[in-house]
């Protein structure tokens, strides 16, 4: 049920995910701070069910927008430009014709070129980002293990979660985790609870597959109960009994999901053998013509070829984004995306 307090409340509106049962709902919540908070908090505003798409409304194959009912909602409790705001946050639930129309001029309207990071940012970065939170901004950037380059991260990349509620931050990285493939899952939360740092082994940074898995798994549990007792990470939020659930969530997916045996091996030994000859074997050549790539991505071939790696990346999370099943996306769709991205990357590495 909406909450329906008039009053209005400075901070970000953004999109929440809850995984009741089998079924998976949205919310819309809003980062609030108040004179008398010391820390940033969320607040409930709309339950929007398992199918946001229904506050939605298509005139046309050319444009959309939001219901009224859903405005009159939120309009009393929210400063600013409510119907562009909920535009942004409901855009990877409009129909996918719709979304093919109106891609560029979406991204006009609601993009903003990147500024310098100010000193006071980089002040506020330094005093409030949490260790765990730069450690996932890491791997979801650059799907490393290896952390040595973690104070090194441009600070842009880690402004974006100042000023957001706890909540909000772990919504956040819900989001962002959605594009990670099955086999990256569990190397993903090694990397996060920093389970390396235990082994002496040379290859905990690139095998963990070959680590004794039971010692891993107790020292799993150990590092989720830490950060579950760590009151700087949970500034903000209720208290809970037990375990966070959004630790709970982690904790599913570290024991659902396994390390990939074979590709973990694979690049091991192609590493190996790769510094240790002169010869190389040549990339393998894409199926997918230019016309076919264009379509997948929604961009113009000229542009794409033009991309560096870092863009590319980032056009993949977007797309991944607006076709991932879990929100209504075709999964075949979805899959051949995954190919173009990867047919796409060899060719940058060949470049």
């Amino acid at each position: 049920m909406p909450n329906t307090t008039p009053d209005k409340k400075r901070g970000s509106l953004y999109l929440a995910r809850t995984v009741l049962g089998n079924t998976l709902r949205f919310s819309l919540r809003q980062t609030v701070m108040d004179d008398q908070d010391e820390f940033p908090r969320h607040r409930q505003l709309v339950d929007l069910g398992d199918d946001p798409a229904r506050y939605l409304v298509f005139p046309s194959s050319n444009c959309f927008y939001v219901h009224d009912d859903l405005l009159a909602t939120v309009a009393p409790m929210v400063e600013g430009d409510v119907a562009l705001a909920l535009e942004k946050i409901l855009w990877p639930f409009v129909r996918a014709d719709v979304r093919a129309n109106l891609a560029s001029v979406m991204a006009r309207e609601h993009g903003s070129p990147p500024t310098k990071v100010t000193a006071a940012e980089q002040e506020a970065i330094d005093r409030e980002l949490h260790l765990f939170d730069r450690r996932r901004l890491h791997y979801l950037w650059y799907g490393a293990i290896d952390q040595s380059g973690l104070y090194r991260m441009p600070a842009k990349l880690c402004r974006r979660l100042l000023g957001k509620s706890r909540d909000e931050k772990e919504q956040y990285f819900i989001d962002r985790e959605m594009v990670l493939y099955a086999d990256q899952v569990k190397e993903y939360l090694y990397t996060i609870f920093n389970l390396q740092r235990h082994f002496s082994e040379s290859f905990a940074r690139i095998l963990p597959q070959g680590l004794d898995q039971q010692r891993l798994d107790t020292l799993f549990i150990d590092e989720l109960c830490s950060l579950n007792r760590d009151a700087s990470l949970w500034r903000g939020m209720p208290p809970v009994d037990g375990l966070h659930p959004y630790l709970i969530r982690h904790l599913i997916l570290f024991f659902d999901y396994e390390f990939s045996a074979a590709a973990a091996l694979s690049g091991y030994f192609k590493t190996f053998m790769d510094s240790h000859r002169q010869f190389h074997f040549p990339q393998p050549k894409s199926t997918m013509s230019t016309e076919e790539l264009s379509t997948i991505f929604g961009e113009p071939a000229e542009r794409l070829a033009t991309l560096s790696k870092r863009e590319l990346k980032a056009l993949f999370r977007k797309r991944a984004k607006a076709l991932h099943p879990d929100i209504g996306g075709d999964p075949e769709q979805f899959v051949r995306l995954k190919e173009a991205f990867e047919a796409l990357h060899r060719k940058r590495g060949a470049a």
